[in-house]
């Protein structure tokens, strides 16, 4: 199955988001914290997915190119 960047994207923002939220949660944050928790996590989980996604990208270019 492929997936594309806007799929990636989506999958990190929700997993950090929903991280950030649940670190928020353990630590009895309220307002404010919670908030930069959850966008803070959310655009880590973005670029984590992103990079992932580009790792992976490449070694299955280059498995195939190998073939």
């Amino acid at each position: 199955m492929k997936f594309g960047t806007d799929i990636a994207c989506a999958l990190g923002l929700l997993a950090g988001t929903t991280f950030g939220s649940g670190i928020a949660f353990l630590f009895g944050w309220q307002a404010y914290r919670v908030l930069t928790s959850v966008a803070v996590f959310g655009v880590v989980g973005i670029i984590i997915t992103i990079a992932v996604f580009r790792l992976l990208h490449r070694k299955s270019l280059s498995t195939s190119n190998s073939r």
